[in-house]
C-alpha cells in the first residue's frame, strides 16, 4: 500500500508558519507538523490545532542548532552552547557530544511539548537534522524506544541504525520539495513516485510576516509550498495514485 505522511517542519516559529502550516493540513495534503517549542509562537500555535485541526498529528522539532537558548539550565547542558546558545548549524558541532546532556535536553523539550500539548508528541525529528549527529541519533533511539513514539530517519544509514536500535521510522525520507525543489512539476512527481511504502515528505509551508522575514533566510519561500500543498491537482493525483494519507499517528 502506497502511505504518505506529509511533515510541515518549524510549526511554531512565527504565527505565518503557524497559519501556514494549518491552512496546508485544513486544505492540502500535510498530515503532521513538528512543533519548535522554544520559538515565541509555539503555545498559542499548539493551542489553535487543539481549537481548529485536532486530526493535525504533532510532533517534537528538536532544536540542538540555531543559535537559540535551551531549555534546560545552561549549566546542566554546558557542551551544547556556546556563550550560553546553541550552536547556528550541525557542521559547528562537535564530533563527539556527552549523551547525557543531549539526552537531558531532549526531555526537556518534550516536557515543554507536553505543558503545551496535554499529550507526548506523536513523533520526533530535528532541526537542521542535527540527529543525523553520531551522538545525537542514539539518544533519539533511545527516547522513541522509551517513549514508543516514531523518530525522523533522514538518511537510509539513520533509518537502518534507528530500526536497529528498536525505533520506528518511515520507510522512506523525500527531501526534494525544498528551494528550488518546491515546484508543482517536483511535487507531482514525487506522488508519482511513490511506491509500496511508507514515505515521509518534509515540507516547510507558511506566511511570511514580518518575524520570519527578520529571522530566516527560508521565508517568501514558504508561501509558494503552502500553496503547492493546497494545489487541487496534488490532491486530485494523491486520489489517482491510491496514496494514503496518513500521519505519524498512524505509524
Amino acid at each position: 500500500m502506497k502511505r504518505l505522511i506529509v511533515n510541515a517542519d518549524d510549526f511554531g516559529r512565527t504565527r505565518g508558519v503557524n497559519a501556514g502550516v494549518v491552512e496546508a493540513h485544513l486544505f492540502g495534503i500535510v498530515t503532521s507538523a513538528t512543533v519548535m517549542v522554544l520559538e515565541p509562537a509555539a503555545e498559542e500555535g499548539v493551542a489553535d490545532v487543539r481549537r481548529r485541526a485536532p486530526r493535525l498529528s504533532l510532533g517534537l522539532h528538536f532544536v540542538l542548532t540555531g543559535g537559540g537558548h535551551p531549555a534546560s539550565s545552561p549549566d546542566r547542558v554546558p557542551s551544547l552552547l556556546v556563550d550560553g546558545r546553541f550552536r547556528r548549524f550541525p557542521v559547528d558541532l562537535p564530533s563527539e557530544l556527552p549523551a547525557e546532556e543531549v539526552a537531558r535536553e531532549l526531555d526537556a523539550q518534550l516536557s515543554f511539548f507536553e505543558q503545551m500539548a496535554g499529550v507526548p508528541p506523536t513523533h520526533i525529528d530535528s532541526h537542521h537534522h542535527s540527529a543525523l549527529h553520531p551522538s545525537v541519533e542514539r539518544v533519539f533511539a533511545r527516547t522513541a524506544v522509551r517513549f514508543e513514539i516514531p523518530v525522523r530517519a533522514s538518511s537510509v544509514a539513520a533509518r537502518e541504525d534507528l530500526r536497529g536500535a528498536g525505533a520506528r521510522t518511515p520507510d522512506r525520507f523525500v527531501d526534494g520539495f525544498y528551494g528550488e525543489g518546491a515546484t508543482a512539476a517536483n511535487l507531482l512527481s514525487i506522488v508519482a513516485a511513490l511506491g509500496d511504502e511508507t514515505a515521509e515528505l518534509m515540507c516547510h509551508p507558511g506566511y511570511a510576516d514580518e518575524r520570519l522575514l527578520s529571522s530566516s533566510s527560508y521565508a517568501r519561500e514558504r508561501e509558494r509550498e503552502r500553496a503547492l500543498l493546497c494545489d487541487p491537482e496534488v490532491k486530485s493525483l494523491v486520489a489517482r495514485e491510491g496514496v494514503r494519507l496518513i500521519s505519524f499517528r498512524e505509524l
